[in-house]
C-alpha cells in the first residue's frame, strides 16, 4: 500500500512538473502578434547609464502624467436671478506643480456650462455660476480638467471626471 501511495506521489510530482515546465516554455514564446522579435535584445539598463538619473528622469515624466485635483462629487446649484450658481469645490493641490482649467460639460450633448481660468498649485474654485439657465433637475455632467506647466503653459493632458450636478429651484 505505502508502494503505491509513493508511487502516486511520484507521479503527480512529475505532472507538476511537467505543467510548470511548460508554463515556463509557453511564457518564453513571444506572441504571434505580427511582428519579427529582435533575437539580439538585451533585458535591463545599457552600459554607462547612471541608474539615479534614470529614475530621476522617470519620476519627473511620471510626476508629469498625473493630475491631482479635488473635486466636489455632487455640486448642488440654486437659480439666482436666473442663472445657477453653485459650490464647484475645485481644488487644485499646491504639490500638483501644474496649472488647472476645468471645463463642465453636459454628457447628454457635450455643451459647455462653465469653462473656468487656470487655477495655480494652491488655489481652488469655491463657487461659480453657470453660462446658461438649467432647469430644476439633476444632470450628469463631465467636469474636464486640463493640466499645463507652470513655466510654458504648454498643455501636458487632460482628464475627467463624471459627476452630477443638481439644479434646486431658487
Amino acid at each position: 500500500m505505502e508502494k503505491r501511495t509513493a508511487q502516486r506521489g511520484i507521479l503527480a510530482a512529475s505532472a507538476v512538473l511537467l505543467l510548470c515546465t511548460g508554463a515556463v516554455l509557453a511564457l518564453r514564446q513571444p506572441r504571434q502578434s505580427g511582428l519579427a522579435w529582435e533575437e539580439n535584445a538585451m533585458v535591463g539598463f545599457m552600459p554607462g547609464v547612471d541608474l539615479e538619473t534614470r529614475r530621476k528622469q522617470l519620476q519627473q515624466e511620471l510626476d508629469e502624467s498625473q493630475i491631482a485635483f479635488s473635486l466636489n462629487s455632487s455640486p448642488a446649484f440654486v437659480l439666482e436671478n436666473g442663472i445657477p450658481t453653485g459650490k464647484l469645490m475645485l481644488e487644485n493641490p499646491g504639490n500638483n506643480h501644474k496649472l488647472l482649467t476645468a471645463e463642465l460639460q453636459l454628457s447628454a450633448t457635450g455643451e459647455t456650462l462653465y469653462q473656468s481660468g487656470a487655477l495655480r498649485p494652491g488655489s481652488y474654485l469655491e463657487e461659480v455660476a453657470l453660462n446658461r439657465t438649467l432647469p430644476a433637475g439633476e444632470y450628469p455632467i463631465t467636469v474636464y480638467l486640463r493640466a499645463y506647466r507652470e513655466d510654458t503653459e504648454e498643455l501636458i493632458g487632460q482628464t475627467g471626471a463624471s459627476v452630477t450636478l443638481t439644479v434646486l429651484p431658487g
